[in-house]
């Protein structure tokens, strides 16, 4: 679970405990309210408004007298103020890249090819995650970074490569590629998937079609969590899977800044 997952889980569980405790206070007033009036009309009115200004009032109330609402308070507002600005800075690192124009290829649009293998999951995993569709992508590497893309999208839950795998052979030769990566996205946001047996099939029938270049081909699945960060997990043609790599903004944030201290001492 992510920094952000965390402090928003926290952040829930706060939000929860201040509804519990406002309703505790809130709800003999509302009852008071409607039964200190002679008919049911003005008794619905006298409730409404109870339960309008109730909890305001509570809440100002609660702070004064009570240390652990008000340590829950504080802690809430410290945690949504950092769920904030993760959120920020996580829809900054998606407004990094621009959209992807109608018509325009997958792989033009986020100019896969020169891109490392960290800036290349990034990229893939903001365009994914744009298409809301699967898509698939081949990246041909040589010193860990990608010499030859290719790209196609899909419907909801099936794609297909874009070029013919049978031509991998020559480009692995020709280009002097030391991996090929596979890459394609299920479009869930639970930050967990599993390769699919069609996932499993098609990963056998192209390390067959690859020959001596097999072990060069590694196959990944791109998801999110519901918040964005994306999660990538590495599978082989047995059906065994693992979690390759998980993006944590706030890590990602701390980097920046800790990077940025480094400069300004520098």
């Amino acid at each position: 679970m992510s920094v952000y997952e965390r402090l928003s889980a926290e952040a829930q569980s706060l939000r929860r405990q201040q509804t519990q405790w406002l309703a505790m206070v809130t709800l003999p007033v509302v009852v008071a309210a409607y039964g200190l009036a002679d008919r049911a009309g003005p008794g619905l009115l006298y409730a409404a408004l109870a339960m309008l200004i109730t909890p305001a009032i509570a809440h100002g109330v609660l702070r004064r007298v009570s240390q652990r609402y008000q340590a829950a308070w504080r802690r809430a507002s410290v945690v949504r103020a950092r769920v904030k600005r993760l959120e920020r800075a996580l829809a900054a690192r998606f407004d990094a890249f621009r959209p992807r124009r109608r018509g325009e290829s997958f792989k033009k649009a986020y100019g896969l090819a020169g891109r490392d293998v960290a800036s290349l999951e990034e990229a893939l995993a903001v365009g994914m995650h744009r298409e809301g569709r699967e898509v698939f992508v081949t990246a041909f590497m040589r010193a860990g970074v990608v010499v030859r893309a290719t790209a196609s999208i899909g419907s909801l839950y099936r794609c297909r490569p874009a070029d013919d795998p049978a031509k991998w052979r020559d480009h692995i030769n020709r280009l002097g590629c030391d991996e090929v990566r596979q890459y394609h996205n299920h479009p869930v946001h639970t930050g967990e998937t599993a390769p699919s047996a069609g996932d499993l099939k098609s990963s056998r029938q192209l390390r067959q079609l690859l020959g001596r270049h097999a072990p060069l081909m590694r196959s990944f699945i791109i998801v999110w969590n519901r918040h964005g960060e994306w999660r990538v997990i590495e599978y082989d043609d047995r059906g065994g899977y693992w979690r390759h790599f998980a993006f944590d903004i706030a890590r990602a944030v701390a980097a920046r800044e800790a990077a940025g201290v480094r400069a300004e001492r520098g």
